[in-house]
């Protein structure tokens, strides 16, 4: 596998205006399964911006990636979300969309899983009795999910065919007409 890495200081940070504590780092991996791909990384030692993404250098099909999640050991299975992807756990009731300030990353569907639990958590915080309790029945899914004791589908979707699931299990299949033209209205 090929790794070219970069470094590209600036003189001002975007954000706060600070001299000489603005980067980007960048590397080139080709990664099985996805080809050549970009993971940039954007942070201010000052006001401790940050913001991630992972760009693949090739053209692929919009694709739909369906992984059946089992056992733990399904936890290590690789998964890579462009700024694009769309990730689906119908079990528990959770689409994860992109927006404008989505960031692309690789990790494992733990990883992808902790994301979850954080924003359902922060949910739970923020809102009356009612949904407390849905997203305390959703915490537990997820955590049966993470131990083995529950099954779920892990979908990820992307129109540009950026984002899939790295394990010879995942059912791929390319985006129908009407789950594209969705995903696109949705970026």
């Amino acid at each position: 596998m090929l790794k070219r890495e970069f470094v590209l200081p600036s003189e001002r940070c975007p954000i706060c205006g600070s001299k000489n504590t603005f980067q980007v780092r960048g590397r080139i991996d080709n990664i099985p399964y996805f080809g050549e791909t970009l993971e940039t990384t954007v942070t201010c030692s000052n006001c401790k911006f940050k913001h991630a993404d992972v760009m693949h250098l090739e053209e692929h099909e919009p694709m739909h990636h369906e992984f059946p999640i089992a056992s733990e050991d399904d936890m290590m299975v690789r998964v890579v979300r462009s700024s694009t992807g769309t990730i689906k756990v119908p079990e528990l009731g959770v689409t994860v969309k992109p927006c404008s300030a989505s960031e692309g990353y690789v990790s494992n569907i733990e990883g992808v899983l902790d994301r979850i639990e954080k924003a359902i958590r922060l949910a739970i915080a923020q809102t009356g009795p009612v949904r407390r309790r849905r997203g305390e029945a959703k915490l537990k899914k997820l955590e049966d999910i993470r131990r083995g004791k529950g099954k779920a589908t892990f979908i990820v979707m992307d129109p540009f065919g950026h984002s899939a699931i790295a394990d010879k299990q995942a059912k791929k299949r390319r985006l129908t007409k009407k789950e594209l033209a969705k995903l696109k209205a949705e970026l």
